[in-house]
């Protein structure tokens, strides 16, 4: 509690004296120097890494409690470097329509094989020189057997359903929605502690991760752990790869929602399309357009992304990156997906703009539902709930109207349009000059 306490202090401290967010505050904050780390006793002894990208901060925990270290530092790799060498970023975006229901959601990714958590880990084990040990299993009571024998040799990560998990907080209808991965530490009396980007690691009861486990039918189960640091990591190649992955991911896909043409469809659907996705079809004045807006403010700045659609990171990557092996370039890109990552954050505020009371409300309240789980952890439980209810509650027309009128709307989507064709451009010219390092 008392590093919990005074981490969340010192993440505002930042803030006030360079008016960052908590998200990227608190992402600065676990990057500079020595990460904060905590050794907790459960059914054996562990470090635990706060984090910011679920997979990224979970296999960096894997790594460490491996004995993997990085050559550059003598120490446990940071979370931009894990990230970095699992592939770094990628690009996807989908809007989805249930015409029985009138109901419309959006969802925008930024992360490399963002879809395929297995595929992603595979590709980093083997950048980092380990070999993954993965266990699925179709009863519950094989599937405990399986998480308790791995957890002899240390940390393991977990597929599970978040809905499921009680700490998120979230509607009973989002259950089965889509898994998330975790790390679980070990067994502590009729609890699991677990590991899952929070300042501090979670107990959750064994009945309720269990639940978790089982929710998704395709990753039933399913756990991910490694044992020993493997064979010596060539770090240049290792990064080398990780860019190569990153840089042909973001144009080569089984479909376009997969690449970068996912964010110029998006953009171009935004205002004035006449495309049977446009938003001004899918997501008119009203519910559907509040939630389509929130969504674009949530996915971008604070769905595990560590802010700004991961781009951030990614800069924190390339720069590191740099200076372990002297190359210049690297730096130079990584300043310009930090400055990719602001205008991504600029477009997520954007969607929920200051000068229009509910949306500025709603803004509000996702930061809040993302500060209380980083930091307050289960503390936080009760509020967190409060706020999703508030974010997911109906919003009938006839006691509580949508704040702006039609042509308002079409403004707005306008702006935004506008500002995702930018972040296209720059995008793609990004992704051509990351091609350039690793030809």
């Amino acid at each position: 509690m008392t590093h919990q306490k005074h981490l969340k202090d010192v993440i505002r401290a930042r803030m006030a004296r360079t008016g960052e967010s908590y998200v990227t505050a608190r992402r600065q904050i676990l990057n500079s120097g020595d990460p904060p780390s905590t050794e907790v006793a459960g059914a054996s002894k562990f470090q635990h890494f706060p984090g910011n990208v679920p997979i990224a901060a979970a296999l960096r925990i894997v790594l460490a409690n491996a004995g993997v270290k990085a050559p550059h530092t003598g120490r446990p790799f940071s979370e931009p470097m894990t990230f970095g060498i699992g592939g770094g970023i990628g690009a996807g975006a989908f809007a989805f329509h249930y015409q029985k229901e009138n109901w419309s959601s959006f969802f925008i990714a930024g992360r490399h094989l963002w879809q395929d958590d297995l595929a992603w880990l595979k590709g980093a084990c083997d950048r980092f020189g380990v070999a993954p040990l993965i266990r699925e299993s179709s009863s519950p009571v094989a599937a405990e057997k399986a998480m308790n024998e791995l957890l002899t040799e240390g940390p393991t990560i977990a597929w599970v359903d978040k809905a499921t998990l009680p700490y998120y907080g979230m509607p009973a209808w989002c259950s089965g929605g889509g898994y998330h991965v975790l790390v679980v530490y070990g067994v502590k009396g009729s609890s699991v502690v677990v590991g899952d980007l929070t300042d501090q690691p979670i107990d959750v009861p064994i009945g309720d991760l269990r639940a978790a486990r089982a929710r998704i039918k395709k990753q039933k189960n399913r756990l991910l752990s490694i044992s020993g640091p493997g064979r010596a990591i060539d770090l240049k190649s290792a990064i080398r790869d990780g860019l190569k992955a990153c840089a042909q991911g973001l144009v080569k896909g089984r479909m376009r929602n997969f690449t970068l043409d996912a964010f110029r469809d998006w953009a171009e659907r935004l205002h004035g399309s006449k495309s049977k996705d446009s938003w001004d079809a899918l997501f008119p004045p009203g519910p559907n357009l509040r939630r389509g807006l929130c969504s674009i403010n949530e996915f971008i700045d604070h769905w595990g992304t560590g802010g700004g659609l991961m781009r951030p990171l990614m800069g924190e990557f390339l720069d590191e990156a740099s200076a372990a092996l002297g190359d210049a370039r690297m730096k130079s890109l990584g300043e310009r997906y930090a400055g990719l990552g602001r205008e991504w954050s600029a477009l997520a505020e954007a969607a929920l703009p200051e000068e229009v009371p509910a949306l500025r409300e709603a803004r509000g309240l996702v930061k809040r539902k993302s500060e209380l789980f980083l930091s307050d952890g289960p503390e936080g439980d009760e509020e967190r709930r409060a706020v999703c209810q508030r974010l997911d509650a109906p919003r009938p027309a006839k006691t509580e109207p949508f704040p702006l009128s039609d042509k308002e709307a079409g403004d707005l989507r306008r702006r935004l349009k506008a500002m995702a064709l930018s972040l296209c451009e720059s995008e793609e010219r990004a992704q051509k000059d990351l091609l350039r390092l690793v030809e």
